[in-house]
């Protein structure tokens, strides 16, 4: 899995810096007012209130470690990802879970559509079966997927963190434009070129455009992932810790791209949580992909629950 072990290194180094670029803007000098338009931009979901107590996994404080779902979603193309950050408080490598969305799970209530629903009990709960992964966020929202991979796995999700891939147009042209260069092409589903091989620099609008019309083959680069790593490079050679206007831009675009669970709802409460990250290693990151349901599931969130070498991950 090459390219989520980069594509979610930089996404958490993304969170990190739209976070501090919010603040930086304030310190700046620029006033309160800018601090509060970028505050605001920010969504949260009270995930522990829509969820309750009941039956939700303990945490072990004999493995203390925080767990992250974050999301990936693009509303427009009808597209998400989605995977499980694990952060041991030992010292420990950050693993990395990706959940794949053909994933069959349990139908769970919060995910019952109306068809489900008839055949469903009188009370109108989800009916037997299962449903593909992909499926819960569509039909049930953030907190019906928590809910569902915290069944799966037996793990509690300390937060939830969600990207709108949509956003990613403003945050490109807030930089002006990415840069990356491909070694393969890219190919849509009709087995159009989407992307030829060599170097582009792409504005919001085409990278998004190319994003949503690629299929990559096997072998073939991981658009989305290759271009949020072409992000943050962009930034960092943008200088953008120097020019107070392309910060607000930035984290500008990127707070109206996040929604995060109530207790990172605000600025100061996602930078606290990503001053806690620095110290995160990325280029020690395992990842591995969740394996269909049966054994060697149960023996990757094992793994994680009991601090144990996690199968598949490398």
């Amino acid at each position: 899995m090459p390219y989520l072990t980069f594509g979610l290194s930089r996404r958490m180094r993304h969170i990190l810096g739209w976070s501090l670029a919010g603040l930086l803007v304030v310190a700046a000098g620029t006033g309160w007012w800018l601090y509060r338009h970028v505050n605001g931009n920010l969504r949260s979901v009270d995930i522990n209130a829509e969820l309750g107590e009941r039956d939700r996994p303990e945490p072990d404080p004999e493995q203390p470690a925080q767990d992250i779902l974050v999301l990936s979603t693009d509303a427009e193309a009808g597209q998400q990802s989605a995977m499980v950050v694990h952060l041991p408080e030992n010292g420990e490598a950050v693993t990395v879970v990706g959940l794949p969305q053909d994933t069959p799970v349990p139908r769970p209530s919060c995910a019952a559509d109306e068809d489900a629903a008839e055949d469903g009990a009188a009370d109108g709960s989800a009916g037997p079966g299962t449903l593909p992964f992909g499926d819960l966020y569509p039909q049930g929202g953030p907190s019906c997927v928590v809910s569902s991979v915290e069944e799966m796995s037996d793990i509690r999700m300390d937060h939830y963190l969600e990207v709108d891939f949509g956003g990613f147009a403003q945050l490109a042209d807030a930089i002006g434009g990415v840069t990356l260069t491909l070694d393969a092409p890219v190919h849509g589903p009709d087995g159009s070129t989407v992307l030829e091989p060599g170097t582009h620099t792409l504005g919001g609008a085409e990278a998004l455009a190319a994003a949503r019309a690629a299929q990559p083959a096997e072998g073939e680069p991981d658009l989305r992932e290759r271009m949020l790593l072409a992000l943050l490079t962009e930034v960092d050679s943008e200088g953008m810790l120097s020019s107070p206007a392309k910060l607000y831009r930035l984290a500008d675009a990127a707070t109206r791209s996040l929604t995060t669970d109530s207790e990172l709802g605000s600025l100061t409460d996602l930078l606290d949580f990503a001053q806690r990250l620095s110290g995160v290693d990325t280029a020690a990151l395992r990842t591995v992909t969740l394996p269909a349901p049966g054994d060697a599931a149960d023996r990757v969130w094992e793994a994680l629950r009991t601090g144990g070498p996690v199968p598949g991950a490398g």
